[in-house]
Formats: structure tokens, C-alpha cells, sequence
């Protein structure tokens, strides 16, 4: 990553991508480092290089928005008309529509960042999963009679609005169904916002593994209650909705 100041939320880790990718039948995926050497290319050079040189590309598939080298001045048209000279094909795909919507990383996005996970689950064909690593919290959650796991997410990775979703949690190859918490927990007085996961029917240490989140539906916003007996019920109406709601 070359300006890594200016880099936008990532929907998905590499990790996920090529799973992903694997899962529709690819054998194989190559993954272009992002160096100057690469971006600054014309798009002749690029093409001739990278696709036939490098890659012997006999058919490329690409979206009619589709740009590529130096200055994004690389159109589908002049893809196409390289592709005629140096021996290859080319197919540009109309985008894909939810309703009247053009499906698109920017829409998901900003579907994920207002915590309407649902509509972005109708948008990426699956719910949004967030990777991260289990980390120490202050462990009020078990005194509430509901043990969270604190998630540091993977980096750059968009984060959901917040507010209280239900969600299926895979730790160790295994799914749990969860209710996740995105926020200040205002009744504790807490200021700094967390992600904490309540795994329901999990038992076990987990700090410092690696587990993946489901988001399937948001139950409610964060509020602040009046005290800990009133969030503590409310809680439990949200375990009882997540579980109605995912099993």
C-alpha cells in the first residue's frame, strides 16, 4: 500500500477474498503487489506485460466501469482493442443490480458503516463477516452474568454502525450463534468504543485466537439504561431474539 493515510475500509481481508474466489471453482488467483512500479504502468504496458507476458491471458472478464494503468486511463473499449491485437478476448459485464441499486464495494460500504447488515447481506450474496483476534477486556460482561470476547478487528477493516446485532460466531472451525455489541456501553460509563461478541453455548479460553463474525441482524441501537438490572434483562431479551432469529 503506497499512502496507507488515505486507504479506504476494506470489506473483506485478502484471506477472505481468496476464500472466496476458491469456493467458486478458481484454481488459481494471482494477487498484484501495489508498488509504483505496477500503478504507473500505461495501459499498453500494462497489458502487454502483466496479461500476456506475464499471465498468457486468453480471455479477461471485466465490469463496463472497469479501469486500468497509469491515471485509470485504461477503458473496457481500449482492453478490448489491445485484446484484438495481442490475441486475447474480452467481456464486459453489465453491473449487477439489488432492486434499481448497481451492486458496488462504495454501496456495501456504507450499507456496513449504518448497521443495515442485512441489506448489505442482499448486496454481497452473504452476510459481512469481520476477522479479528479475541483481546483482554475489563471483564464486566461475566460479572453480568454474560462473559463477552473483547475483538481487535483486522486492520482497516469497515466496522459496522453501533448498536447490538445478532450474529454466528466460528471459533475453532465451529459456529455459535451470538449477540455482538458495537460501543461505549453508556450504562457502564464507559467513552471508548469496543467490540465485544457474547457467544452463547461457548465455554473457553480464547484470547489471542483468531475468530470470524457473521453479521446477520441488527436487534437494536446502544442505548443507556437506568441501571445494571435493566441492562442485564435487555440483554437477555437480545440473546432471546438472536436465538429465535439464527438458531
Amino acid at each position: 500500500m503506497l499512502h496507507p493515510e488515505k486507504s479506504i475500509p476494506r470489506i473483506t481481508t485478502l484471506e477472505q477474498k481468496l476464500n472466496l474466489i476458491a469456493a467458486q471453482g478458481i484454481d488459481l488467483a494471482v494477487v498484484l503487489p501495489v508498488e509504483e512500479e505496477v500503478i504507473s504502468m500505461l495501459p499498453e504496458e500494462f497489458v502487454s506485460t502483466i496479461l500476456v507476458k506475464g499471465l498468457s491471458t486468453v480471455k479477461v472478464i471485466v465490469g463496463t466501469n472497469f479501469a486500468f494503468g497509469r491515471g485509470r486511463a485504461g477503458t473496457p473499449q481500449m482492453l478490448s482493442a489491445l485484446g484484438r491485437k495481442m490475441g486475447f478476448e474480452t467481456i464486459a459485464v453489465e453491473p449487477v443490480k439489488v432492486g434499481e441499486i448497481p451492486v458496488s464495494s462504495t454501496a456495501i460500504r456504507s450499507l456496513i458503516s449504518a448497521g443495515q447488515v442485512e441489506t448489505a447481506s442482499r448486496f454481497l450474496g452473504h452476510p459481512f463477516v469481520m476477522c479479528g483476534r479475541v483481546i483482554h477486556g475489563d471483564k464486566i460482561g461475566q460479572t453480568l452474568g454474560f462473559p463477552t470476547a473483547n475483538i481487535d478487528p483486522a486492520e482497516r477493516i469497515v466496522v459496522p454502525d453501533t448498536g447490538v446485532y445478532a450474529v454466528r460466531t466460528t471459533v475453532r472451525g465451529k459456529e455459535y450463534t451470538g449477540v455482538l455489541n458495537i460501543g461505549v456501553r453508556p450504562t457502564l460509563g464507559g467513552r471508548k468504543t469496543s467490540i465485544e461478541v457474547y457467544i452463547i453455548a461457548f465455554s473457553g479460553n480464547i484470547y489471542g485466537e483468531d475468530i470470524s463474525i457473521a453479521f446477520h441482524n441488527k436487534l437494536r441501537r446502544e442505548v443507556q439504561f437506568p441501571n445494571l438490572e435493566a441492562l442485564k434483562a435487555e440483554i437477555q431479551r437480545d440473546v432471546e431474539r438472536a436465538v429465535r432469529l439464527l438458531g
